[in-house]
């Protein structure tokens, strides 16, 4: 077995030395394109005085789903969906300040990650209708999902993706079909915001250190023609309670979160998750996993509901979205890019162990007098709020090595962070805990000097991620502040 698992650690650094070669060189014959540095559209003066907001949800559910071979995202596989507890479903917002600059759209997905390679999709098909109906930003957010349909390729029968074209497909319709039905929902009103506290017991962190946000964020609709509100939720929790057992397509507590409001209010409600890396997931109770998926739902709805401290928005809308690479150091990654087990296509800048480079995004935006900050992908918390490791308990040394907090840079403790933004590329891992294994990095969890397991790191681009997201969040509030 030794031996076999040398020949393996062999083969591997031989594939790692000629992929890094290769891209290297290519990418000083064929550099990718610099990218542009984005404008600070700010807000403008309302024509109206209010806001004019529509809200759609679809089901994303293929008819053949409990026939078909679709994999399920989440755990490990390859595992098949059986049949459908409940449906996965994309939801569209549609926000506008009556400026005369255009709305904010933004889309929540039941999925265990929505790729950029998908949003350059939708933005791509839905660019004239966006143009006539003054659209000017659109954004999208994975729930992660771990009881749906895989989305990003890595549950399947490996070296093939877990992506069933099919479901893709469908996915990309509903999507804009939420959109369109957004827009043609859309009604006069007012906007709130208001926050809480949970109370003990709502988290579970899995990897020290333990921080996370304790905030839900509601944003409330109230139209004008006495209907039913419209809500959006921004809380930190990781829908993937059903358990790596279950079978059964589902959005997990998110199901149950969305019925009980509707079936409280009358409304419907987006949710977009929060920083969830490291991991964060509601407090799970002593009962089978169905039932413990059940009480988070129920219980994280009643958190919502309970919000009484708003406040009234006022109608301006600013936005900003900044492209960025981060150097992609995974072997497995940059292998299931070219392979095209990930629908994923990595640029050549000379970056990185490859010189290969993920194109993504760094989104922000005010509605009202709300800060919201976007990442791509599974943050771990501290990265955003603080509280990083000392040199005693961390695996690479002080916390010296990591970026200034986001929320320090910002000098704005209510700034509120969406994770999942835009893509899905997996944990960023402040670099003073990021631990590989010596022989074999990215390819098994690595256990540092402390006994601790390094699982995150294995489903990361690298560890220069946060730094570089850091470093451009502070360059993009420079120019939204000139």
């Amino acid at each position: 077995m030794a031996k076999v698992t040398e020949q393996i650690e062999k083969y591997v650094g031989s594939i790692e030395n000629l992929a890094a070669a290769y891209y290297k060189t290519k990418a000083k014959l064929c550099p990718a394109p610099a990218i542009p540095k984005a404008e600070w559209i700010p807000p403008g003066e309302s024509k109206t005085g209010h806001y004019t907001v529509g809200i759609s949800k679809q089901e994303m559910v293929p008819d053949d789903v409990a026939s078909e071979r679709y994999y399920i995202a989440g755990y490990y596989g390859p595992k098949t969906i059986t049949g459908m507890h409940d449906p996965q479903c994309a939801t569209a917002i549609w926000i506008d300040d009556n400026a005369g600059r255009g709305a904010l759209v933004l889309v929540s997905i039941d999925c265990v990650g929505f790729l950029r390679y998908d949003a350059d999709v939708i933005r791509q098909r839905m660019a004239g209708w966006s143009k006539r109906h003054g659209c000017r930003a659109m954004h999208f957010f994975g729930t992660h999902d771990h009881a749906g349909i895989d989305t990003i390729g890595l549950w399947g029968k490996l070296p093939k993706s877990g992506r069933d074209k099919k479901f893709i497909d469908l996915m990309h319709d509903k999507i804009c079909e939420a959109i369109e039905t957004a827009y043609n929902t859309r009604r006069c009103g007012e906007l709130y915001a208001g926050q809480i506290e949970e109370p003990e017991g709502y988290h579970d962190d899995y990897r020290l250190p333990i921080v996370y946000s304790k905030i839900l964020t509601r944003l409330r609709f109230a139209p004008f023609d006495g209907g039913a509100p419209v809500y959006l939720v921004n809380y930190a929790a990781h829908p993937g309670m059903m358990g790596g057992k279950n079978r059964e397509m589902s959005a997990d507590w998110v199901y149950w979160f969305r019925e009980d409001i509707k079936a409280q209010t009358g409304g419907e409600v987006i949710f977009i998750n929060g920083l969830i890396g490291g991991l964060i997931y509601p407090h799970e109770e002593d009962v089978p996993n169905l039932e413990a998926t059940e009480i988070a739902g129920h219980r994280i709805a009643e958190l919502a509901l309970a919000v009484e401290n708003e406040h009234k928005l006022e109608p301006r809308i600013g936005v900003m979205s900044q492209d960025i690479y981060l150097a992609c150091d995974n072997t497995l990654l940059v292998l299931g890019g070219i392979l095209k087990v990930l629908a994923a296509k990595f640029q050549a800048t000379g970056k990185g162990r490859f010189g290969l480079s993920a194109k993504t995004a760094l989104n922000y935006f005010e509605i009202g007098d709300l800060r919201i900050l976007t990442v791509p992908g599974e943050m771990f918390p501290e990265l955003a709020y603080g509280g990083y490791l000392e040199e005693d308990l961390a695996s690479n040394g002080g916390s010296a090595m990591n970026p200034t907090p986001l929320l320090e840079i910002a000098n704005d403790p209510d700034l509120i962070m969406f994770g999942l933004g835009d893509d899905e590329l997996g944990y960023l891992i402040p670099p003073n805990d990021f631990f590989l294994d010596d022989k074999r990095p990215y390819f098994v969890n690595a256990h540092d000097q402390h006994g601790r397991k390094h699982y995150e790191e294995t489903v990361s681009v690298g560890v220069d991620a946060a730094q570089v997201i850091a470093d451009t969040w502070k360059d993009m509030l420079e120019r939204i502040r000139a």
